[in-house]
């Protein structure tokens, strides 16, 4: 049997091991507690840039559908005006050539054409119209003669103008107004040949041609050579026949080559004269041979040259380039300076190889 003396208490810990042992305790739990809490936020951040990253995909793909359909709209709305600008067009060009083309029509029976040929007037006139507004010249010429043939058919056959009221009753035309109508036709002939053929290039002036041939000559060749000196106690020489100014000078320099003195004056004397000569022959060489001018070139090559100078003025400028400011484009690009009406014929070239650019 076990005696009490047998059992012995165990020790209890001290205050401070339990202290440590609570700390340790708190310490891993606090441990714990921040490794959730990071793994938490980790999580929650990577689901919020997911989100983020959805919604703008989202946005900017609705965005561009949104585009892409406001641009087909846009598309199709530029192309529906495009299509009624044209027929629009066309239909004012259409009644206003039937309109004219009708009175061009009765005055030509008016004055005297059979109706077989009479219709060839209103033609004549309308195609010329219609080239004066492709080739942009003569426009206001053309619709003029438009409006004046109609508005003298429309007088002359109310009788109030170029008419005469015959003996039977009936109104026939003056002699004047039967002329005026019989060269309309001429006329356009001669203003079609104008527009539509090539533009030939400009003669060079006389002088600019003559300095320009100089400023190629060498200058030794322009120079006038000095007088040789002749000696004191040499015999002059007898003047060609017909150099009547140097005869007469020679024989003043054999009265006077009496002295030496004088004989040395005497051939001096023509040494100083040459020399105003030799001073002005560098002064031609001086002059500008028409260096910014530019040289002379086909239409062809002119088109193919100063198109995109075109283009690029028309941009600049929001509008059409006048043909002093396309000229002045055309020197500052290095192919020299065309004169205005140059200038002018190969702008008018360009508009009708191609439709002016569009401009943003």
């Amino acid at each position: 049997m076990f005696s009490p003396d047998d059992f012995h208490p165990l020790p209890l810990p001290s205050p401070d091991e339990h202290a440590a042992a609570a700390q340790a305790e708190a310490d891993t739990l606090l441990a714990a507690a921040k490794a959730e809490a990071k793994k938490i936020r980790e999580t929650a951040t990577a689901e919020a840039q997911g989100l983020r990253t959805r919604a703008l995909t989202s946005a900017n793909a609705e965005a561009d559908q949104i585009r892409e359909a406001a641009k087909t709209e846009t598309a199709k709305c530029q192309k529906r005006d495009d299509k009624l600008d044209t027929w629009s067009a066309r239909a004012v060009i259409a009644g206003a050539v039937g309109l004219t083309a009708s009175g061009e029509f009765e005055l030509a029976k008016m004055v005297g054409f059979d109706g077989g040929v009479a219709w060839l007037l209103p033609l004549v006139i309308d195609v010329y119209v219609i080239q004066a507004f492709r080739r942009h010249r003569d426009v206001m010429q053309a619709i003029g003669l438009t409006i004046a043939a109609n508005v003298i058919y429309h007088l002359a056959d109310a009788g109030l103008f170029g008419v005469d009221l015959g003996d039977d009753g009936k109104v026939g035309p003056k002699w004047w107004l039967i002329a005026i109508v019989a060269s309309v036709a001429s006329l356009i002939l001669w203003r079609m040949h104008t527009i539509t053929a090539p533009t030939k290039a400009k003669r060079e002036p006389r002088q600019r041609r003559r300095d320009r041939q100089q400023a190629t000559v060498p200058a030794p060749v322009l120079a006038t050579a000095p007088r040789q000196e002749e000696p004191a106690n040499s015999v002059p020489v007898a003047p060609p026949i017909g150099d009547s100014a140097n005869a007469k000078s020679n024989r003043q320099n054999d009265r006077q080559n009496a002295t030496s003195g004088v004989a040395k004056k005497a051939t001096e004397a023509p040494a100083k004269k040459t020399a105003p000569v030799a001073k002005k022959a560098p002064a031609k060489s001086r002059q500008k041979p028409a260096a910014e001018k530019a040289p002379r070139r086909s239409m062809a090559e002119w088109v193919a040259l100063a198109e995109p100078i075109f283009h690029a003025e028309f941009k600049r400028l929001k509008r059409n380039p006048t043909a002093s400011e396309f000229a002045d484009a055309i020197s500052r690009a290095g192919h020299g300076r065309p004169s205005d009406s140059t200038a002018k014929n190969i702008r008018t070239e360009i508009l009708d190889r191609a439709e002016l650019p569009a401009l943003d």
